[in-house]
């Protein structure tokens, strides 16, 4: 399994540079790190510019990340917006029996052990489907796990969809009975999706969970 984490967005309802937003005087993407660090997985950035590669890292480092490991995979297709660009381009370099575990650079409170079950449930299903979970109202994108296998499908529906979002792709695989939805499972608790597109949701993050993420920090 490989571990990618999506940082390229534009972040334009929180003022831009998501990734480097401060959460308790550390940027966004130092939590998803101490969440994976412990993971043996080797791990890739997604990021759309050689800018954002520089600028991370730069945050990176001076957290005491150790980085020498991490490979930054530029978008292919920059074109495409949103994530879907970013997640194809990633499949695009592994071979069709290797697995990606995507992570959004914006949810800090995912667990080691959400992690540890979606790379089970691929295990279990021979890494024949891309997994993620769905609530009841709508499916939650992040974390997922996309095995490479699929990767033809996906270059299929990108180059014949007239409209490219990840929701439509989700839409797409169901037809073709290759999407696997995680549904009202006590496994994953719901801390697992907070997510933070904007400021307000960052002040709210630190209000309510600063303690957990102070104990993480340590």
């Amino acid at each position: 399994m490989k571990i990618l984490i999506l940082a390229g967005g534009k972040g334009t309802r929180i003022g831009g540079k998501k990734a480097l937003k401060p959460l308790l005087g550390k940027p966004l993407i130092y939590w998803v790190f101490q969440r994976i660090k412990n993971l043996s997985s080797p791990i890739y950035i997604s990021v759309k510019t050689e800018q954002q590669e520089k600028e991370i890292k730069k945050a990176l480092i001076k957290e005491g990340v150790k980085i020498g490991e991490i490979v930054f995979i530029k978008d292919f297709y920059p074109e495409i917006e949103g994530p879907l660009s970013g997640i194809f381009s990633a499949l695009k370099i592994f071979s069709e029996n290797e697995t990606l575990l995507v992570l959004a650079v914006d949810q800090p409170l995912i667990n080691e052990e959400t992690l540890h079950y979606l790379n089970i449930l691929s295990y279990i299903f021979c890494h024949k489907f891309l997994i993620v979970s769905k609530g009841e109202e709508k499916i939650r994108p992040f974390p997922s796990i996309y095995p490479c296998s699929l990767k033809k499908e996906i270059e299929t529906f990108l180059f014949s969809s007239p409209r490219k979002s990840l929701f439509r792709l989700f839409q797409y695989l169901d037809t073709n009975q290759a999407i696997l939805f995680i549904k009202n499972n006590d496994k994953i608790s719901s801390e697992n999706f907070i997510n933070i597109n904007t400021l307000e949701d960052l002040k709210r993050v630190e209000k309510c969970f600063s303690q957990k993420l102070r104990n993480l920090k340590m």
